[in-house]
């Protein structure tokens, strides 16, 4: 066999067009195949991109390509049109690289009545010149159209692209819009608030989501560089950043500026550390809200002082916080939700239960949204059999997109199924913290440092200091629990 002979074919459709128009995947390869047999030319290999296929699926497959008939020594590359090879001069670089390393080398431009080689005639080259001009001042169009839709899109409030996870794209009056997912709302929100306990980082936020069946639209955990361009995208609270700039958004935000800006503080407000020579209790958790800075912590005299930067004058009369003072007061306010009587936390565990009744609708809504969208796509996939079997789309087209079928299937059914799965840790979760609530004062004095913190970030809300002042509040569960106790032992007294 002649290796000089050996070709390589590249058929390739760019839009639902074209495909009207007949030039289609099976009507490309006919017309490349036949141009082969006439030339004496034997075709070693064909390559193929479909019309559903992305730029980055259109770029690997070229650059598969390149590799291949480098390697494995063809000498001719067939195509229908310049424009079906490449739409970009960098691109055109590399076949014409290809050309000049062997003067045997040909391209064969079949309905441009084009072969190209390094020895070509200059008038030869210069067609070749134009045709990719003009195959790139028509994707130059193509982008062009593409950025006034993206900019009237922006102009309306609306991102043009897919939403982070806890939204959901709709069709409304004709328009893609995005909307909270009913679903992924909540767990979205817990997320951010999670983000700001101690012990937590963007490696273990990672998990947490995957724990939480969080997941990319093809059903894939997110990486940690993913996670935390999560936590960093204004999108959540109504900004839609694109193209490295930020426009006003109509979708409706999630999550509020205030939790925002703390995640954003956390992330990337404080200065780094080198090394921590002192592991203490409070490191983290108290912020100034004078001059808007974290308390830090220094051992003097066998003691911790804690202080913010100083940098407002309230800040500068204030004096130092000592850790033990601060201790003590949490010590006291753990005591306060140690219940005289078994009753109120059985009357506490009632009210959870109840809720978490009533979340029962909440559930089912959801799953019936949920249930809509698996059938939806069910019923696209039939159609597109049906499209298959009466030869409206080829058999790559279907299977294509029977398979991104399948991931949204599978996506929405692990979705389904970890549903309940949520709801009823949170219910344990709850569960957990009025149990711990009980022993916390008591098991406080005992602990790690980093137990401590984790004591206190499950029981208490916010700590802050305001005029030298410090300020500790209850979560909202913990003040639930300290109201009820306060009034039983009131009554109690009474009596």
């Amino acid at each position: 066999m002649d290796q000089h002979a050996n070709a390589v074919i590249l058929a390739r459709v760019s839009s639902k067009a074209q495909e009207d128009e007949g030039y289609s995947l099976d009507s490309q390869l006919k017309l490349l195949q036949g141009y082969c047999q006439n030339k004496n030319l034997i075709v070693i290999k064909v390559f193929k991109i479909a019309e559903t296929a992305s730029k980055d699926q259109r770029r690997k497959t070229f650059h598969e390509l390149l590799r291949y008939i480098a390697k494995n020594k063809v000498y001719h590359l067939t195509v229908e049109k310049t424009d079906r090879l490449t739409r970009n001069f960098r691109d055109a670089v590399a076949i014409d690289e290809w050309l000049e390393k062997n003067e045997n080398r040909r391209l064969h431009a079949v309905k441009e009545n084009l072969l190209l080689h390094k020895n070509a005639r200059s008038d030869v080259k210069f067609m070749w010149n134009i045709h990719l001009s003009v195959a790139k001042k028509y994707s130059d169009n193509l982008r062009e159209e593409a950025m006034k839709g993206w900019a009237e899109k922006l102009a309306q409030g609306w991102l043009p692209s897919s939403p982070p996870p806890g939204y959901m794209t709709i069709t409304e009056s004709g328009k893609r819009i995005h909307v909270p997912d009913p679903q992924t709302k909540s767990m979205m929100q817990d997320i951010f608030k999670k983000y700001l306990e101690p012990n937590h980082s963007i490696a273990s936020i990672a998990d947490e989501m995957r724990l939480m069946g969080i997941t990319t639209s093809k059903g894939r955990p997110y990486f940690k560089s993913q996670v935390q361009h999560i936590l960093t995208n204004p999108f959540y609270i109504g900004t839609n950043h694109f193209d490295g700039r930020d426009y006003p958004g109509a979708q409706e935000p999630i999550i509020s500026k205030e939790l925002f800006e703390k995640v954003q503080h956390k992330m990337h407000g404080g200065r780094p550390i080198v090394l921590v020579r002192h592991n203490t209790v409070l490191k983290g958790l108290i912020r100034c809200e004078d001059c808007d800075t974290l308390v830090t912590w220094q051992l003097q005299k066998g003691r911790y002082y804690g202080a913010c930067r100083r940098r407002s004058d309230d800040c500068k009369k204030a004096k130092l916080l000592r850790e033990d003072e601060v201790e003590t007061v949490i010590v006291n306010m753990l005591s306060e939700l140690v219940s005289p009587t078994q009753e109120i936390i059985e009357w506490v565990s009632d009210a959870m239960r109840r809720n978490h009744k009533e979340d029962i609708e909440e559930r089912r809504k959801l799953a019936a949204s949920i249930q809509m969208q698996i059938d939806r796509i069910k019923r696209m996939d039939d159609s597109l059999y049906e499209d298959k079997l009466a030869g409206e789309i080829t058999p790559n087209q279907y299977g294509e997109k029977h398979q991104r079928f399948n991931e949204e299937l599978a996506n929405l059914n692990n979705k389904l199924s970890r549903l309940e799965e949520s709801f009823t840790r949170q219910l344990e979760r709850n569960m957990a913290i009025l149990k711990l609530s009980q022993k916390a004062s008591e098991i406080f004095r005992a602990k790690t440092p980093d137990q401590k913190r984790l004591i206190i970030s499950l029981l208490f809300g916010d700590l802050t200091l305001k005029g030298g002042e410090l300020i500790v509040t209850y979560t909202e569960l913990t003040r639930a629990i300290a109201e009820r106790v306060f009034n039983t032992r009131k009554i109690m007294e009474e009596e």
